[in-house]
């Protein structure tokens, strides 16, 4: 009788080997609630702990931050206010305020990073530790050199990824990966972000090293970030939320889209080949990780949210349609992360009877 289990002489050693290895208790299943707090630890993530300026002696620059603080003091500009509210704070009361706020969530702060635009937050709960990522903000240029620069490059681990986000990764890995190595306990690692930070936790999710285990990493209207030989080797659980018609998680263009184009420009005379060429070079990338797609929702009290585990290019762009007339100012609305953590908590409360 043939043998269901493969236990040849060749295979035995392989076999032993596997099972010799303890099983990854660490890693998590998806959970509504964990869903929703490393929603609120991304969304926290963007609070401007770092410093305005990173040399606090450069006094011009100090003076000029005061000044502009001053001249809107009782103005009645509100878009100069907003603009002075955006480039102008206090870092030190911003790394208060993101203290106070993990309290209210039974975590407190561990160190916060910031190097070359990339920031990052790791806090510690009673069962776990965390580590958050900043996504984009619209007031820093390294943000958006980041997002654009959307050639793929050959990634450190195997496959191809994202050249900005890499280079985005790369500036803080090496202090993260230093605390990580300084802490001595056997708590689980989470990992997530929202956006821009979404991708940076991909990557940190698969370039990481952390003794007692990464149990999973959660990501908030996350563009793609690499190819398929990239993907196909990711050690960690990743669950990818999406929000209704988010298209930032359409970024950058797939795989399909791209080769697509590329056969039809190659037929360009004089240009063709070069416009393939170039093309090619944003190709390839897929998303990495389990789909949870949050629905479109027709008011803003979001209790009609539903939670579905993944959903097809049609279904979105029917919940596009159904509500473009109403968002049509907004295009960026489904991509907030604060809207994320609101629809994850009504979820959670709902799953669990409260």
């Amino acid at each position: 009788m043939t043998k269901i289990i493969d236990s040849t002489p060749e295979t035995a050693s392989q076999v032993q080997t596997l099972l010799d290895k303890h099983i990854p208790h660490y890693r998590q299943a998806y959970s509504d609630r964990t869903a929703w707090l490393m929603a609120c630890l991304s969304e926290l993530a963007y609070l401007r702990f770092n410093p305005l300026f990173k040399d606090e002696a450069d006094n011009a620059k100090v003076a000029l931050a005061t000044k502009l603080i001053h001249l809107v003091d009782g103005d009645q500009n509100d878009l100069l206010r907003k603009f002075v509210d955006q480039v102008v704070y206090d870092h030190d009361a911003e790394k208060q305020r993101l203290i106070d706020e993990l309290h209210t969530l039974q975590m407190q702060l561990i160190t916060t990073f910031d190097e070359e635009g990339t920031q990052a937050i790791l806090v510690e709960h009673t069962r776990f530790i965390a580590l958050a990522f900043r996504g984009t903000e619209v007031t820093d240029i390294h943000d958006f050199i980041a997002d654009g620069n959307c050639a793929n490059t050959a990634a450190v681990t195997d496959g191809k990824v994202h050249t900005g986000f890499a280079q985005a990764y790369a500036a803080v890995s090496t202090p993260i990966q230093a605390a990580l190595d300084k802490l001595a306990n056997n708590k689980p690692l989470f990992i997530t972000g929202h956006s821009l930070g979404g991708a940076l936790a991909t990557l940190a999710a698969k370039q990481l090293h952390y003794p007692s285990g990464i149990a999973a990493c959660y990501t908030f209207g996350s563009p793609r970030v690499g190819d398929t030989t990239w993907v196909a080797n990711m050690p960690t659980a990743v669950y990818r939320v999406v929000n209704a018609a988010d298209f930032v998680t359409n970024l950058p263009p797939s795989g399909v889209l791209i080769s697509t184009l590329s056969g039809i420009v190659q037929f360009i005379p004089k240009f063709g080949e070069g416009l393939k060429q170039r093309l090619q070079c944003f190709g390839g990338y897929i998303h990495c990780g389990n789909m949870r797609y949050l629905t479109n929702c027709q008011t803003s009290d979001y209790t009609d949210v539903r939670l579905l585990y993944s959903v097809d290019l049609p279904y979105r762009i029917k919940g596009f349609l159904a509500n473009k007339l109403r968002r049509w100012r907004k295009p960026l609305a489904d991509h907030y992360i604060s809207i994320y953590r609101k629809k994850l908590f009504l979820i959670a409360m709902r799953r669990n009877n409260i």
